[in-house]
């Protein structure tokens, strides 16, 4: 099956598990019996498809506020209006009695269905061995994914690996948490036992894990573990925390798992524009997987079939869009570390900006090409014309509210003029990675089909750089990060240090949901969001002079909260109450 079908197909199969017989003892007509899908691999693979499908391995269906979540809660970028999920996250107190409701990430209902499927597929006589162990695996690896993503938010939780009944005991139903490096050490060991039973890579089922997706998760999974050994503490007795001593063990696990991926893998990085690294970095996240040797693992969208994205309409500055526009926008922040294309700081400090006008070509056209692929910025080239982002313009010395183009013509979005210019430019910068630019992708009340890259190898030789450069390899974390900055076509670093590790992570993982987890993994997030006022920039464009005056401002409304026990997530007095073996984590 076509993983590009997994997202609707089960909508159109729907398993009904019968729990009693009717009196007339006869199957129901309308329904699929529970005894049948484990006879059938169609009926049980549409069963872990509805898992794939219920994973939501980022925020974004097709719903345009939830996308930018995680980037919101960083440093990253934010959307418009106070009701959109990445603004309305950062506003919301977290204590034991609010969590924002889309972070309440709690995948136990998936994780069960995995266990049932896991218990069924494998004492079922029925199926063929070689579809049992692929199976088998991949259902493990969608439990470790969950379990991690869980260690990552809350730190410990309850590792249950069996499928609860209704009947059961108190004992078994009430499961108290397990340390943080319990679960940690359960997602390693489950991939080092699946490794072998999946392959390469799925033909003709593009979508489902393959082997290296299993050294991708041990990759990360590992890396975080490491992290928080070396920089966190240890709280509640292990639930929250890993102990100092075994920071160098996760390290060299991680190490081991990026390095056989790195090596041994069919996988590559993207390299289809070798002479234009922008275009480069820009087609990375447009082309799909089977021209894609980089994409370990991605969630695919697909238009066609009623399942795409509205990002690509959403996203687009307001002079390209049809409708709503100019939703995600990036912080000053973040820009600035970009760094100039000749590797000088791309941070000017900010009391320059209103001590002389400038151009472009000083603050964004001669920067990492891999920022010109991220960002919409001023005069920005896109759909074969200009992005402009000034409010107001200055003529004869005079200055107007009508954002006028510097070819003498009002600014427009589509056929309606602005006077000034729309609010959501006011920040200066929009989003431009994941944006498919090839004709007829924009369109009135159209889908995209961008797929969403869950695990590439680019992450990978940043995750061998951090292991390695703390395991006391300099030399080959050096030359991950080199790798990385030549095919980004940057000058290569002459030295590796923790801070050049961490900006290139900021930098080639920008807006792919990297960002806030490793601000808490590396225990900075107080430092870069407490108390921070995020910034953007405001642009007056001079048609006397031909230059811009730029202003920094505030981006949001107040600043940033970000505590020290904001490092895990409350549990919450609802899962408090609904179960009484569990424990609040520290600080709630």
């Amino acid at each position: 099956m076509n993983m590009k079908l997994k997202y609707f197909l089960y909508l159109t199969l729907t398993v009904t598990f019968l729990g009693c017989e009717d009196v007339l003892n006869k199957e129901p007509l309308d329904r699929i019996s529970e005894v049948a899908v484990w006879q059938d691999e169609k009926l049980a693979d549409a069963y872990l498809t509805d898992v794939y499908a219920r994973a939501k391995f980022r925020h974004l269906h097709s719903n345009h506020t939830g996308f930018g979540l995680i980037a919101g809660m960083a440093d990253e970028m934010i959307q418009f209006a106070p009701w959109q999920q990445p603004n309305a996250a950062i506003a919301t107190p977290m204590n034991s009695e609010t969590l924002f409701a889309p972070l309440n990430y709690w995948r136990y209902d998936e994780i069960r269905k995995l266990n049932i499927f896991i218990d069924r597929v494998g004492s079922s006589e029925n199926f063929e061995a070689d579809y049992k162990t692929k199976r088998l695996a991949e259902a493990r690896w969608l439990r470790a994914y969950f379990y991690f993503n869980l260690a990552v938010r809350y730190g410990g939780v309850p590792l249950i690996t069996v499928a609860q009944g209704l009947d059961d005991d108190e004992e078994t139903l009430f499961v108290s948490r397990n340390t943080e490096k319990e679960v940690y050490d359960f997602v390693d060991a489950e991939m080092t036992a699946i490794f072998a039973d999946l392959p390469d890579s799925h033909e003709g089922e593009l979508g489902r894990v393959s082997k290296w997706a299993v050294k991708a998760l041990q990759s990360r999974s590992n890396l975080y573990a490491a992290s928080i050994a070396r920089f966190g503490q240890v709280q509640l007795n292990g639930v929250v925390g890993i102990p100092s001593s075994d920071e160098n063990t996760y390290w060299q696990k991680s190490y081991n798992a990026s390095k056989e991926l790195i090596d041994n893998s069919p996988h590559s990085l993207y390299n289809a524009y070798p002479d234009d690294p922008m275009l480069n970095h820009k087609q990375l996240f447009v082309d799909e997987i089977e021209n894609n040797p980089e994409v370990i693992f991605t969630e695919r969208y697909d238009a066609a079939s009623s399942f795409g994205t509205d990002l690509s309409v959403t996203a687009v500055h307001a002079d390209f869009a049809f409708a709503w526009n100019s939703n995600f926008r990036p912080y000053l922040d973040i820009a600035e570390k970009f760094e100039f294309q000749d590797g000088t700081s791309g941070a000017i400090p900010r009391d320059q900006y209103a001590a002389k006008e400038w151009t472009m070509d000083e603050l964004f056209h001669n920067r990492d090409p891999r920022f010109k692929a991220a960002f919409l910025y001023n005069e920005s080239d896109f759909w074969g014309k200009k992005a402009y982002f000034h409010e107001k313009s200055i003529v004869d010395g005079k200055e107007v509210k009508s954002g006028i183009l510097p070819d003498g013509t009002p600014a427009k979005a589509s056929d309606r003029s602005f006077e000034p210019r729309p609010k959501p430019l006011r920040q200066g910068f929009l989003l431009r990675k994941f944006l498919d630019e090839s004709p007829g992708q924009q369109q009135e009340g159209g889908q995209s089909s961008e797929d969403y890259h869950i695990f590439r190898l680019g992450e990978t030789y940043l995750n061998l750089a951090e292991a390695a450069f703390y395991l006391g390899k300099t030399d080959e974390a050096l030359e991950a990060i080199n790798t990385i900055r030549t095919r980004a076509g940057m000058p290569p670093k002459a030295n590796i240090t923790e801070e050049v590790i961490r900006n290139e992570r900021a930098v080639e993982l920008v807006f792919e949901e990297h960002r806030f987890w490793d601000l808490r993994r590396w225990r900075i997030a107080e430092q870069v969001l407490n108390g921070t006022m995020l910034k953007g920039l405001s642009f007056i464009y001079n048609h006397d002079t031909k230059k811009y005056k730029i202003a920094v401002k505030n981006a949001i409304s107040s600043p940033r909260e970000f505590l020290s026990h904001h490092y895990y997530y409350p549990l919450t007095l609802t899962k408090l109450s609904d179960n009484p073996n569990l424990v609040e984590n520290p600080g709630y």
